[in-house]
């Protein structure tokens, strides 16, 4: 028999008891001694199993363990950039400017909504008329307090509304209506549309057979451009009559000579191009808050950013867009104030060099006499030399 070392485990084996060699002999006993009564078991019981001790050391192992795996192999190493995603900035560029091909492409091809489009022009057009006319009048009176005066002291109250009318149309009116536009129509647009994108209503046009760039994209930017100059020239309008009204009422200079000052200031092509980067900043402003709200994600915490985000980078695009404009459109002007105040022209009265006369045509001043010392800028202009 094995002895029972260290990790040897008993087992417990049941045996019938007639067949243990000690319960036999028991029975041999009592079968020649009537006497004993060792162990009798009546007939008609059914023999209950005894218990064995087993020396027998248990295996190690169990047989219904699972096998161990065979070792993994190591693994091939990903693919350079295959985890790699642009940033979030320039993802939602490039969708941008791809939004914009498809609408200029759809425009080209007369794939317009036309009954979403009027929705959207009474929205954009008479739904910011007012806010649009307040801030331009408030901002034309503004711009006036600040150099009226000082024009004034010089002698320069004539060219007030050239300067006035240079100011509005060329930059104030289609930039400050450009933003009013921005902060109300641009913020509805990528709200409405990044709505529609976190609940799957653009998803459900899809399945309509409906194109979301037609019905929703399309109408939004068209609006905008063909809207936001005819608010720019109504904020111009306004702006300078605003301005007039407060140079008459508080800085003594009439409403006459400013409206005819900005008559000679103003060019065609100083309305065209404010009419024009109207056009360019309605453009911006309805792809970037439209291209903002078709990639919205997160539900209403990403609706609410997409909305910010889209507001904040129309500002900027209009601005970046105002300056490059200017620069292409008035590079080479310089000769507007010139005709506001009239046309110069300087005689010599007899043989002193330092008696002049100073015409001015268009019948504003006319100025004769000794001019030494003047303190309007007539007087120095025809001083000698």
């Amino acid at each position: 028999m094995p002895s029972a070392g260290a990790g040897a485990v008993f087992l417990l084996r049941p045996i019938s008891a007639t067949t243990h060699p000690l319960i036999r002999l028991s029975g041999a006993v009592a079968s020649a001694n009537h006497k004993s009564h060792l162990l009798r078991l009546h007939p008609s019981r059914r023999r209950l199993p005894v218990p064995r001790l087993s020396l027998t050391p248990a295996s190690t192992s169990s047989n219904n363990s699972p096998p161990s795996p065979p070792p993994a192999s190591p693994e091939p190493p990903p693919p350079p950039f295959s985890g790699w995603s642009p940033p979030r900035a320039i993802w939602r560029g490039l969708s941008a400017l791809l939004l914009a091909g498809q609408v200029f492409h759809r425009v080209l091809t007369g794939r317009v909504h036309r009954r979403n489009l009027l929705a959207q022009l009474r929205r954009v057009g008479p739904g910011s008329a007012g806010v649009s006319l307040l801030t331009a009048a408030f901002v034309g009176m503004a711009f006036t307090i600040q150099f009226v005066r000082e024009f004034t002291r010089l002698g320069l109250h004539r060219s007030v509304g050239g300067v006035l009318a240079l100011a509005l149309s060329r930059e104030l009116s289609p930039v400050v209506t450009a933003v009013v536009a921005a902060g109300r129509v641009g913020s509805a647009f990528a709200a409405e549309l990044g709505t529609m994108q976190v609940s799957e209503q653009t998803d459900t046009l899809r399945v309509l057979g409906a194109q979301p760039v037609d019905y929703l994209v399309v109408p939004r930017v068209l609006a905008c451009v063909l809207a936001l100059p005819v608010l720019t020239l109504m904020s111009f309008a306004l702006g300078l009559a605003s301005s007039a009204f407060l140079a008459d009422s508080i800085f003594g200079v009439s409403t006459s000579i400013i409206l005819e000052s900005a008559r000679r200031a103003l060019r065609p092509w100083d309305l065209i191009s404010s009419l024009l980067k109207s056009q360019v900043f309605g453009a911006i402003i309805a792809v970037v808050s439209c291209a903002w709200g078709v990639t919205t994600h997160g539900g209403a915490k990403g609706v609410g950013e997409s909305t910010t985000s889209a507001v904040v980078v129309s500002l900027v695009g209009i601005f970046i867009a105002d300056f490059a404009l200017s620069c292409l459109f008035f590079q080479g002007a310089g000769d507007s104030l010139k005709y506001a105040m009239g046309t110069l022209s300087v005689h010599k009265v007899g043989n002193r060099p330092e008696h002049l006369r100073c015409t001015v045509s268009g019948g504003h001043i006319s100025d004769q006499g000794s001019l030494q010392g003047g303190l309007s800028l007539i007087s120095l202009m025809c001083a000698p030399g």
